[in-house]
């Protein structure tokens, strides 16, 4: 199959859905979780940027801390652009998943980021799904079982020193919100709020179940 008509076909068939959110908003927990509850013949994969950026500090020979991780990503964007990561995940998906349907993509930041996979597979087969919590209650989520179980390399070092001091996730926030997340979350198709300390006081099952709802619309 020649390279044009691979690219026609991804078009016509594989959705990219976005999943945004500040850090542990729980939009990779609902990702991982929601083929549990879709009848679908294969599940649907979650590609994430940032084992993309651990890789290529670990390819540099660095310790993956929050210092190394932030200047291995600054000297890349600067030479390849700000969607260097999101090019490199969108690569992986187009060699492994073109047959999908669906296809979840975790960790594009910025505009530029969805307007280069809006370009590549066109922005009707691009979706946004913003998740929603207060800052307390992602803070309190540190403490989680199943996030330290996930948690691995470099960013399970990033997890202890916000868990030990608050503020470092304020300055996560801040870091990603200056990428241009808040816009991308203030345009984003579909919105799910994750709240479970406060009002609405969602449970996990239920903003799972609109998850799943979400996806349920954009395959129909």
């Amino acid at each position: 199959m020649s390279i044009f008509l691979k690219r026609l076909q991804i078009i016509e068939i594989m959705k990219v859905l976005i999943i945004l959110g500040l850090p542990l908003s729980g939009k990779t927990t609902h990702a991982i979780k929601v083929n549990d509850l879709l009848d679908l013949n294969q599940n649907i994969p979650l590609v994430e940027t940032g084992p993309f950026v651990f890789k290529a500090v670990d390819e540099l020979g660095l310790e993956p801390n929050p210092s190394n991780v932030k200047k291995v990503v600054q000297n890349l964007k600067e030479t390849y652009g700000d969607a260097v990561f999101t090019i490199r995940a969108l690569d992986h998906i187009k060699a492994n998943f073109s047959d999908r349907s669906v296809v979840i993509l975790s960790g594009p930041k910025a505009k530029s980021e969805i307007d280069v996979i809006a370009d590549d597979i066109g922005r009707e087969n691009v979706v946004l799904v913003s998740f929603h919590a207060s800052f307390k209650t992602r803070h309190s989520r540190l403490l989680n079982t199943d996030r330290k179980n996930a948690s691995k390399g470099g960013k399970s070092v990033e997890d202890e020193v916000m868990a030990r001091d608050p503020t470092k996730l304020v300055l996560r926030d801040t870091k990603e919100l200056s990428y241009g997340l808040g816009e991308l979350m203030a345009l984003a198709d579909y919105v799910i709020n994750t709240e479970n300390r406060n009002w609405p006081h969602k449970t996990f099952d239920d903003t799972l179940i609109d998850f799943a709802n979400v996806i349920k619309q954009i395959i129909s």
